[in-house]
């Protein structure tokens, strides 16, 4: 008899530039290094049960994200978390370890949103709007730069379309729907809550190319941080998915 835990963890530094394959490799062999008695597959080529709620972007940081995995035996959720910190390398942290239900979704089926904190860049890579006499020869004028009015405009579309290209294929999707908040923070950060998970997902680099599309801006960013994922409870609320 096994029993599924769901493990929430960060990742920040250089290690964010690990790919998403290398992420789960590197989880696999500190499990087996902390001496978790976790649950392998049956089979000629038996691998760890485990499943990982979003895949991390290569450079993208992370302040809250899940992997489920099962173990055979364990003492608490405490000492799991202790014993995983022990073998981690500097950058990336467990935050802490919960007991699924029994018949509960796994991580990767639960997903349905997720927070981002998207550091931007306007012009030639500067952040602060301030310096306006160093991004002008870079094609920017004085109202090249993202403003609350504007992101009300955004925001008050009923419809926002992208194209999208998967492999040869080309569509077009409304995303207002997927868009469930949108706003600037403090040091040239701005705050999204966009759907994701295998019901839709809408990425933070669409919402800044749509953004400069609509009011003629070059907005980029070099630093995005997921805050958190999340799922649905009973009634349909979006919820931490630990």
């Amino acid at each position: 008899m096994s029993t599924t835990l769901r493990i929430k963890f960060e990742r920040t530094g250089p290690v964010r530039y690990i790919g998403h394959l290398d992420m789960m490799r590197y989880f696999q062999k500190a499990i087996m290094r902390a001496g978790i008695d976790i649950r392998y597959s049956e089979g000629f080529n038996p691998h760890q049960i485990m499943s990982f709620a979003y895949p991390l972007g290569v450079s993208m940081e992370t302040r809250g994200d899940y992997f489920d995995i099962d173990v055979l035996s364990y003492q608490d959720c405490e000492t799991i978390t202790g014993q995983l910190n022990a073998v981690m390398t500097d950058g990336i942290r467990v935050i802490s370890t919960t007991v699924l239900p029994e018949g509960a979704k796994n991580a990767m089926a639960s997903v349905a949103a997720a927070d981002y904190l998207v550091h931007l860049c306007y012009g030639d890579g500067h952040t602060d709007p301030e310096r306006k006499d160093d991004v002008m020869h870079d094609g920017m004028t004085e109202g090249n730069f993202l403003t609350e009015e504007m992101l009300r405009q955004f925001l008050s579309q009923k419809e926002i379309f992208i194209t999208k290209e998967t492999g040869k294929k080309t569509s077009v999707e409304d995303i207002r729907p997927g868009i469930f908040s949108l706003e600037q923070r403090e040091d040239q950060m701005l705050f999204m809550k966009l759907k994701s998970g295998s019901d839709g997902n809408i990425k933070p680099a669409a919402i800044l190319e749509t953004l400069s599309d609509m009011f003629s801006l070059r907005l980029a960013s070099d630093r995005i941080i997921r805050l958190e994922i999340y799922g649905k409870d009973e009634d349909g609320a979006l919820v931490p998915l630990g």
